[in-house]
This record gives C-alpha cells, structure tokens and sequence, in this order.
C-alpha cells in the first residue's frame, strides 16, 4: 500500500512538474571548461570550471564552497590547496582567483614547467563534486 502511495505521488510530481528533468539527476553540478590545457612557459594559463547561471545553489551567495586543488601524486606530499571561494591560500604573486555566478577560475601568470600537472576545482556538495584541468606547459 505505502509504495503504491508513493510511486503514485512520485508520477504526480514528475508528471505536474515540467521543469523537472529525470537526466539531470546525473548531471554534474560543476564541469572544467577545457580539461585540458596546453601554455607555453613563461605565459598565462586560465583554468575555468563552469556551472550553469540557472543553479542558484552555486551562486556568490549561497553556502556552497568552492576550492582549487593541485593535486600530488608523489606518496610523500599532500594535494595542495591553492585558493577558497575568492581567496588565495599560497602566497604565490603569480595565481588570481575569481568567482562569479557562472565560472571559478584559476590564473597562473608567467607559467613554468613546474606549474604542470593536474588542478581541481571542488564544490562542498553531498557528496562533493570536482572536475580536473590537466595543464601542460611547452
């Protein structure tokens, strides 16, 4: 009887609800503009993640949290957490960080080839959601 109940209540919802998409369930909240990006040394790199100007869950003022990650695959090192929201959390003069309603960004300026490897951009959803940029540099 419950479950008669509820999948009928469910078919009402869905079927009264138009904006509603059962797709978008998968849907990744937070996406990298280019997973890839290839800079020469001693230019800028920009790395952009992007989410969609309809989720008002990411917007400026929602509670979501944002963060860029370099990630490490040496055993002996951390991933190093480089900013928050529009925050630096390195001192490196080289990185600027923004944040709007649509993007977050990362800019390296005067890219060397240690600047090279994986970066992630991470939103503190249930569970919490990350899309990589893998940044070379010629």
């Amino acid at each position: 009887m419950f479950w008669t109940f509820f999948i009928s209540f469910l078919l009402i919802i869905t079927t009264s609800s138009s904006h509603i998409d059962i797709n978008d369930e998968n849907k990744p909240i937070i996406e990298a503009l280019n997973t890839n990006v290839t800079v020469t040394s001693g230019h800028k790199a920009i790395l952009i993640c992007t989410f969609d100007s309809t989720n008002n869950d990411l917007s400026l003022s929602s509670s979501h949290q944002l963060i860029w990650i370099r990630q490490n695959y040496e055993s002996n090192n951390a991933d190093s957490l480089l900013a928050h929201n529009q925050d630096l959390l390195i001192s490196d003069y080289r990185l600027i960080v923004q944040r709007t309603d649509t993007f977050y960004s990362l800019t390296i300026t005067d890219v060397n080839i240690d600047d090279e490897g994986i970066y992630a951009c991470e939103v503190n959803t249930q569970p919490p959601q990350k899309a990589f940029v893998h940044l070379y540099v010629q």
